[in-house]
């Protein structure tokens, strides 16, 4: 009776072919990618932009290099050199789907003219916004955690900066999606008043002063006399105000009471509003968030601000003002509070509803467009995966190519070659036959790493389960195929058909076929 336990008769583990999302594969990452420049990856200042079809591998490098970061982090911070790389994660959907609802709100639109509008607002500093949104969100959780050690050491921080803590404040304020409480906890912590020496001497003064002058006019009638002298020009002021009341000192009081209070409450007015109005003008530019009510940002605007600073010179010291500027600011901040440097991932970005390919195909172009630029960029250690290639986001234009300057940063297109994905297929299988992914132990019991060429004892080869295949046919059926993706749906229906009819094995219709689906379901 032919033998139906595929996974026993080639020496498997699990079926290698299964796995077609990398966040859930259980094999080692030198089993799922084999292009050189990627090979060895670390940490740099380099801007990595990778385009490439759904399936294509962009998910599995990105994990990779998260990988890395993950592994330099764990060393600076057990070498206590720092507290490592400062990671904003733009991956996962939620984010950028809050933070582009808040923008379709800010500019009164709707699903329906959603991918004409986009284009035509969205901006790259409308993208540093996200990624500043998504880094206040994690700085104030840490800032207000008060069982976090490291949180509550990055607070000493900034109390100890005057301008760290505007800075903090204004990020928090402006940019963080956390609740009320948190917020008040950062204002408890950064606004609280602090006097120097030399402002606590002038108020002693003043206040001796006073309780001197009020107890020598209680006991000496002349100094009495001498101190009320004002009283005769309040007098004459009142005459100003309302005729005949400077001979009623009553009246004078009342009338130049009156006078100043109308004045100080006019001003005040006068004060509110300029305050609002700089408040409105200081959020109005940013439009991913949703943002605190005006009078909160106003009262914080005051306690920081005098009130002749203006808008731009606010968002200069604390924000920034161009893409490369607001990242600059962040990176800063970072930076004073312990870490090597900021980090930005995106990826997934098709996954975001409103980004979808399908419904909005302008928007996704918009979006990838906007990230493309040189002021963006070149700021270093971005790390940006986008899904399709750049002809299809229609990113080979003349205007698009002079913004982006490609030249100047690590860009690559995905595309797999039949060799390419052939080596793939192969070297997963021979990862499910490993005594651990990725490794095989040699006679000494060490673990080395495998290599396309290594055959365990007892184990079948990748091309044995092509014998019955021309080579001809095989190559052919194989140049159908573009992407891993698809690869190993072809490759998961071909073990189908093979554990249904052990006696035939793999034949040329038997691909044909896996290949048709393959090509149906990658769509």
């Amino acid at each position: 009776m032919p033998h139906t336990d595929l996974l026993k008769q080639f020496n498997l583990r699990t079926n290698p072919f299964v796995d077609r999302v990398a966040e859930k594969t259980k094999l080692e990452g030198s089993a799922l990618y084999v292009h050189s420049d990627l090979r060895n990856f670390s940490p740099s200042e380099t801007t990595y932009v990778f385009f490439g079809k759904r399936g294509s591998g962009k998910t599995t490098i990105r994990m990779q290099m998260q990988e890395e970061y993950s592994l330099e982090n764990e060393h600076v911070k057990s070498a206590g050199k720092s507290r490592g790389h400062f990671m904003i994660d733009l991956c996962r959907p939620v984010h950028l789907t809050l933070c582009l609802r808040s923008f379709q709100d800010s500019i009164h639109c709707t699903d329906d003219n959603w991918d004409a509008q986009f284009g035509d607002s969205w901006t790259s500093a409308d993208m540093v916004d996200c990624i500043l949104c998504f880094a206040a969100t994690e700085l104030v959780g840490k800032l207000t955690n008060p069982n976090s050690q490291e949180g509550q050491e990055m607070l000493e921080t900034i109390q100890g900066s005057a301008a760290a803590s505007k800075q903090m404040l204004i990020l928090a304020h402006l940019y963080a999606n956390t609740d009320v409480t948190s917020l008040a906890k950062i204002r408890a912590a950064l606004l609280r008043p602090h006097y120097g020496a030399k402002e606590a001497a002038i108020g002693a003064s003043i206040a001796a002063a006073s309780g001197a002058a009020a107890v020598m006019a209680a006991r000496n009638p002349e100094y009495a006399e001498a101190a009320a002298a004002p009283l005769h020009k309040l007098a004459a002021e009142a005459d100003h105000l309302v005729p005949g009341a400077g001979r009623h000192p009553r009246v004078a009081l009342a009338v130049t009471a009156a006078a100043s209070m109308a004045g100080i409450y006019y001003y005040n007015r006068y004060a509110r509003r300029k305050a609002m109005e700089r408040a409105v003008a200081i959020t109005g530019s940013i439009r991913v968030v949703k943002q605190q009510p005006p009078h909160i940002i106003a009262g914080i605007l005051r306690s920081l601000f005098t009130p002749q600073d203006r808008v731009d010179t606010i968002r200069g010291m604390c924000i920034g003002i161009s893409a490369h500027q607001k990242l600059d600011h962040l990176q800063q901040l970072v930076r004073l509070l312990g870490y090597e440097s900021l980090c930005v991932f995106g990826d997934c970005f098709d996954e975001v509803s409103l980004l979808d390919p399908v419904s909005y195909p302008g928007a996704i172009k918009a979006f990838a467009r906007e990230v493309c630029r040189n002021d963006l960029l070149n700021f270093g250690r971005l790390h940006f995966f986008f899904p399709d290639s750049r002809l299809a986001l229609d990113l080979n234009t003349d205007k698009t190519l002079k913004e982006a300057r490609f030249d100047r940063h690590f860009v690559r297109d995905l595309t797999w070659s039949r060799h390419q994905l052939e080596e793939l297929a192969e070297r997963r299988f021979i990862a499910a036959q490993s005594s651990r992914p990725g490794m095989l132990t040699s006679p000494a019991g060490t673990e080395i790493p495998l290599t396309v060429d290594d055959r365990l004892p007892d184990g079948m080869r990748f091309p044995d389960l092509f014998q019955k295949v021309a080579q001809a046919d095989f190559a052919s059926y194989l140049n159908k195929l573009s992407t891993p993706r698809e690869l190993m749906i072809m490759m998961t229906e071909m073990m189908a058909r093979m554990e249904a009819n052990p006696e035939k094995g793999i034949t040329a219709q038997d691909m044909e076929f896996s290949v048709q689906r393959a090509l149906e379901q990658s769509l």
